[in-house]
């Protein structure tokens, strides 16, 4: 072997080393880049991932670089272009401009960078497997994290969820992370979602906002599908919040069949693009949130079933035990009164007999109201839901709604039969009148007391005019305790609060 090959082998062999003394795709592909053109002299370079399975991108180097990527015609010769593979797995792609700056490369030139790109291919693979290895790790320690994160009271609005979201946004190396909810109460190919968690960077007043036909403009499938990547947040969710967002992931939470909603998370623009390992890894994240929301739900139905057997069997002690001995009283009282000597004591065991019938008749209609059925479907939130539904129809834009927390234990009937009704009758309104392009609706349940806002972009008003609709409105806000302020200036649209007191025990 001539001095000169002993030199270009050390060469190779320090290049080997150096190179295959890292675990990271990114400092490898530097230094892969670096050596190759170290070794040749090049002044230019570009080192382009290809594996779709792992990591994409590329890195060029030296003034001129990305010319590389072109058809050199008769310069080809001034060009090393090298395949980094193994196991007849493509990994990368090295391409390498003059030898020197100016020379060709000769055979032997070529049969080093060979040797090197199967050095390198080796490296990017061990440091692929590696970097897969490890968020695989990340993704499943959060996984285990869920059941101390998801709990709460409600059986539909569980506890934990803006913790759960910011574990996403954490894990997917995203800006963003949502957990969007199907509205209770709509069929399964329903495609209307509340916000249910959101992560840092989120704006505040998104949580709990109802999104309606979600994905239908892209005709997107968002149940019993695996994860997915889209271009930007806006085909799913066509909000002004995320502009500045771009590869957005969505995952299905979904367990035994059961769609429990959408986990999205969102990159910020010029962000890597998402690698197939993170998706899968997202998806069984998903599934896993899932199960978790499954867990608490049945074991809120635990509670309600318990529940019921409990009053079944009050409604049963009420109607066996206490209904029979008080009116074997009254029975009594009745014989008793007819050996009464006069007629002041008569009347008094027929009042008291009297008062026992009234008594087993509002026993029974206690007993009756334990055993209601329990089944019912459609809660108060749902109800809402249809109801703005039917009423917006005409209205060429979907108004932006916000639905609070605790609404569906809104049970004072009442209550929440005006609440329906103003809220047609505020959307008959917009429709009819204001001649408005937004609309912005919330429904807040806060402390004792129930809100409706209703605000629009429209003409607006002058107060004094007739107002037929407004004082329906403020008719039944007086009937409940309440009040109905409007705030409207012509040309600036209207601002509506109806505020009520909620029963005690509503």
């Amino acid at each position: 072997m001539s001095k000169r090959s002993d030199v270009r082998m050390r060469e190779l062999l320090a290049s080997m080393a150096s190179i295959t003394g890292d675990l990271s795709v990114t400092a490898i592909t530097h230094r892969v880049l670096d050596e190759a053109m170290k070794i040749y002299g090049a002044t230019t370079g570009v080192l382009e991932l290809t594996n779709d399975s792992h990591q994409r991108g590329r890195l060029a180097k030296g003034k001129g670089a990305a010319a590389l990527l072109e058809p050199a015609a008769r310069d080809e010769a001034k060009r090393l272009r090298l395949e980094l593979s193994t196991r007849e797995q493509h990994f990368a792609r090295l391409i390498l401009g003059p030898k020197n700056g100016k020379d060709r490369y000769s055979r032997a030139d070529r049969e080093l960078g060979e040797a090197l790109a199967g050095s390198a291919g080796v490296a990017l693979e061990n440091a692929q497997l590696y970097q897969d290895a490890a968020d695989r790790a990340r993704w499943l320690t959060a996984s285990a994290s869920l059941g101390t994160l998801l709990g709460g009271e409600s059986l539909h609005h569980p506890r934990g969820l803006d913790e759960v979201a910011e574990l996403a946004r954490r894990e997917s190396r995203a800006k963003y992370a949502l957990l969007l909810t199907p509205i209770v109460g709509e069929a399964e190919t329903g495609t209307s979602y509340r916000i249910a968690g959101i992560s840092e960077h989120v704006h505040r007043h998104l949580a709990g906002r109802v999104l309606l036909d979600v994905g239908s403009r892209h005709h997107l499938a968002l149940r019993n599908t695996e994860p997915f990547v889209l271009a930007g947040p806006a085909q799913l969710l066509p909000l002004g919040e995320f502009a500045d967002g771009q590869a957005t992931l969505v995952a299905e939470l979904i367990a035994r069949g059961m769609h429990s909603g959408l986990l999205v998370m969102i990159r910020a623009r010029g962000a890597e693009d998402y690698r197939p390992v993170e998706e899968q890894m997202a998806g069984i994240f998903a599934a896993d949130i899932a199960q978790g929301l499954g867990l608490v739900q049945m074991h809120h139905l635990r509670e309600e079933v318990l529940l019921y057997l409990e009053r079944e069997r009050i409604a049963r002690d009420l109607h066996d035990i206490v209904i029979q001995r008080i009116f074997a009283a009254g029975l009594g009282i009745s014989a008793l009164r007819k050996q009464l000597p006069s007629e002041a004591a008569r009347e008094r065991a027929a009042g008291i007999a009297s008062e026992l019938d009234t008594t087993i008749a509002e026993l029974r209609a206690t007993i009756y109201s334990l055993r209601v059925n329990a089944g019912q479907s459609e809660t108060p939130g749902s109800r809402m839901l249809r109801t703005i539904r039917l009423a917006s129809e005409p209205l060429e834009f979907t108004p932006a709604l916000r639905l609070g927390d605790n609404l569906d234990a809104l049970l004072d009937e009442v209550t929440l039969g005006n609440l329906l009704a103003v809220l047609t009758e505020a959307l008959s309104n917009v429709v009819r009148h204001a001649r408005a392009h937004a609309v912005d609706l919330a429904v807040e349940r806060t402390g004792d007391s129930l809100r409706l806002i209703l605000h629009d972009d429209g003409i607006g008003f002058l107060p004094g005019g007739p107002e037929s609709g407004l004082a329906n409105m403020r008719q039944r806000a007086a009937e409940l305790g309440g009040e109905l302020r409007i705030d409207s200036t012509p040309g600036e649209g209207t601002t509506l609060h109806w505020i009520v007191p909620v029963p005690a025990g509503s």
